[in-house]
């Protein structure tokens, strides 16, 4: 049986579901191979492919983020002594790298498809779609991510998730809001409330907790493990939250996400029709550095997922 080596080595949990969709048709592709999927530990790959039909071997690169060539050089030593003993035909890299390609020749590969050397500045989402069709040689396919669940229950339709959590201060919204937002929400219906969020912002989630009206249901998921968390989402109604890894998960286990940009681009989700970006009322485009997430009202997400709830 053929062995492909797909590598993608950003360590974002969202960033491995941007990715997903793309792994997928290689794997379709290149049928009756066995796919490797090379990735770093805060990935959470192992967690979130747990039930992939098409991804069953994943492999951690350890994480070396030192600035200094010696660094740069164990990186690739690192890699080489994880694939050294399994024999590839294929790679594909998604990566800017000369390092990651001359590895692969090093290895042996015959084929090797990979961005390039130079890195630009360019729409991730985009760029990932363009490399896959010329990699393939294809005109299109599937882009919006789908992550593979066998534990479904019946989808229930008073289960909301809120995306507390984000990888950046300048990403997040206020817990008031927050805290305004599920009331409002609640006051239209009541539903059961859930929070998103890594584990160290846990004392985010109970500050929540603590203030919100007594009335409404409302439950952290922050200490749970990923691959538990997913059976919350899956049957849940809508997620409504910060541009996160759980905004992308959500995404991919089917769930409409309504996710707040207010200081990232809205092209991050241009991969998914499961994501649908609320920007600041007025505002027509959202980069880095635009730090207006304060300028996100709880009326303006209202309006924008009240045909949901």
């Amino acid at each position: 049986m053929n062995k492909i080596l797909i590598i993608q080595t950003r360590p974002g949990i969202g960033d491995t579901v941007l990715f997903l969709s793309a792994i997928h048709q290689i794997a379709k592709y290149n049928q009756k191979s066995k796919i490797y999927l090379v990735t770093k530990e805060r990935s959470k790959a192992k967690s979130l492919l747990k039930d992939d039909e098409y991804v069953k071997n994943i492999l951690y690169v350890k994480n070396r983020n030192g600035r200094h060539i010696k660094d740069k050089l164990l990186k690739y030593f690192d890699l080489w002594d994880l694939l050294k003993h399994i024999k590839f035909q294929k790679s594909y890299i998604f990566h800017y790298s000369i390092g990651h390609y001359l590895l692969c020749r090093i290895l042996g590969i015959k084929s090797i498809y990979h961005y390039g050397f130079i890195k630009k500045n360019e729409n991730i989402s985009k760029k990932i779609f363009l490399s896959v069709c010329k990699w393939l040689n294809i005109k299109n396919f599937e882009t919006t991510s789908k992550i593979f669940l066998k534990k479904i229950k019946q989808k229930n339709h008073n289960n909301v998730m809120i995306g507390i959590g984000s990888s950046g201060i300048t990403r997040r919204w206020s817990l008031q809001k927050f805290i305004s937002l599920i009331e409002t929400i609640n006051n239209k219906k009541k539903y059961n409330f859930y929070l998103l969020a890594g584990q160290n912002e846990e004392v985010d989630a109970a500050y929540i907790i603590k203030n919100i009206k007594k009335n409404v249901k409302i439950k952290s998921l922050c200490t749970k493990e990923i691959y538990e968390i997913l059976t919350y989402i899956k049957n849940s109604k809508l997620y409504v939250g910060t541009d996160s890894a759980f905004m992308h998960i959500s995404a991919g286990l089917g769930v409409n996400s309504f996710g707040l940009f207010g200081d990232t681009p809205t092209n991050y989700s241009d991969y998914s029709n499961k994501i649908f970006p609320i920007m600041p009322k007025g505002y027509s485009s959202i980069g880095h550095n635009s730090n207006a997430m304060n300028k996100i009202s709880v009326d303006w997400v209202m309006t924008k997922i009240r045909k949901i709830i």
